[in-house]
């Protein structure tokens, strides 16, 4: 899908009535020679860290093919990324292929496994059809990977861990998450992969260098 004008990405930015601070934002969107995904308004802006730093958000589910493909793509652009941007993935709580990504990722965060293990929770469910839905199927695989199904029925269980999975349902609700993967830039833009995963992430380094031109300026 063609990515819009930028006049037409200032008429939808401006139409939304948000806050004065993510217009100035989304207005400040270049022409680039290379065309940007869609970008939208996050109704209302949602708010953020206030330690300086740029919040970049992906939504992903472990059963989206797209979210898989996008993975290795996303490691690299993390660790490239300056100590000014604070990149967090949220598991969007609706099913894909019957499996739910959000007690998933964080009872795996909850156990430290989560660095080890997270492109292996794609693989599984992507490339070899392992349902984790199946709660014996999941012991199976978590077993294979070296990891006791019993501490993780208890981790999962947790009052911390159903805490961030009701904090991330929430989430999704509050950013208008539909789909996956979804990324957000600083709780007021936000784009995804309806036009294509390399002019996706372009588009959230536009937005990224936006913001930071915006804290610079108001810095001045």
């Amino acid at each position: 899908m063609q990515a819009p004008s930028v006049r037409n990405v200032i008429r939808k930015f401006v139409s939304t009535l948000v806050l004065a601070s993510a217009s100035a934002l989304l207005l400040a969107v270049p022409s680039l020679a290379q065309p940007l995904n869609e970008i939208v308004a996050v109704k209302p802006p949602q708010p953020v860290p206030n330690d300086g730093r740029i919040e970049v958000l992906e939504f992903f589910a472990y059963g989206c093919g797209t979210c898989a493909i996008l993975e290795p793509t996303l490691e690299v652009w993390e660790k490239r990324q300056p100590k000014d941007v604070n990149f967090k993935r949220v598991p969007a709580p609706f099913p894909i292929r019957g499996i739910n990504s959000v007690p998933i990722f964080y009872t795996l965060q909850a156990l430290g496994e989560l660095d080890r293990l997270h492109s292996k929770v794609f693989i599984a469910v992507n490339q070899q059809n392992v349902n984790l839905a199946v709660p014996a199927t999941r012991n199976q695989w978590l077993q294979a990977n070296g990891v006791d199904p019993k501490k993780y029925e208890e981790a999962e269980k947790s009052f911390s861990v159903q805490t961030q999975i009701n904090r991330a349902n929430r989430m999704a609700d509050a950013y208008g998450v539909t789909g996956t993967p979804t990324m957000v830039v600083h709780g007021r833009a936000a784009t995804s992969a309806t036009g294509d995963l390399t002019r996706m992430m372009t588009t959230v380094d536009v937005l990224i260098d936006r913001m930071r031109d915006e804290f610079l300026r108001s810095k001045k």
